[in-house]
């Protein structure tokens, strides 16, 4: 019995090894390399001990198998998610900035990002608060060069 439960125990590291070699090897964000690794583990886990007493290895094997699919699965959508977050707050930041180019008297330009206040109101880069969207002729003064 003992050497039955040490070789499962051999299978399932062999399991967790090779996934995360396999992982490793990948372009694979660590979400899905974190999913598939503990995937495999309970797969390998919850196999070996359904597996009757003459296929526990098999059943650690296959449910290993199975277990690193689906974690590969839920790691990708938990990365995709996070991806899609991060671009929306990409996309608000940029819909409550503008950018106001400033044409210099030497014909150079300097941008100034501008962004948007409470009630209507913009703020510029130093602070200083406009009532209204700024022109270029406000902002020559305070960002422009001579």
């Amino acid at each position: 019995m003992r050497n039955g439960r040490l070789h499962a125990l051999s299978v399932i590291a062999a399991v967790l090894a090779g996934t995360i070699l396999v992982s490793g090897c990948t372009t694979t964000q660590q979400g899905t390399a974190a999913g598939v690794g503990i995937g495999a583990a309970v797969g390998a886990i919850a196999g070996n001990n359904m597996g009757g007493s003459g296929d526990r290895d098999k059943g650690a094997l296959i449910g290993g198998a199975v277990g690193g699919l689906v974690g590969h699965q839920l790691g990708q959508q938990k990365e995709t998610r996070q991806q899609q977050e991060q671009r929306l707050q990409q996309l608000e930041s940029q819909a409550q900035s503008r950018t106001v180019w400033i044409t210099n008297a030497n014909g150079s330009r300097t941008s100034v990002v501008l962004r948007a206040g409470e009630g209507g109101t913009w703020v510029g880069p130093k602070g200083e608060v406009y009532s209204s969207f700024p022109t270029e002729e406000q902002l020559r003064p305070v960002y422009g060069i001579d």
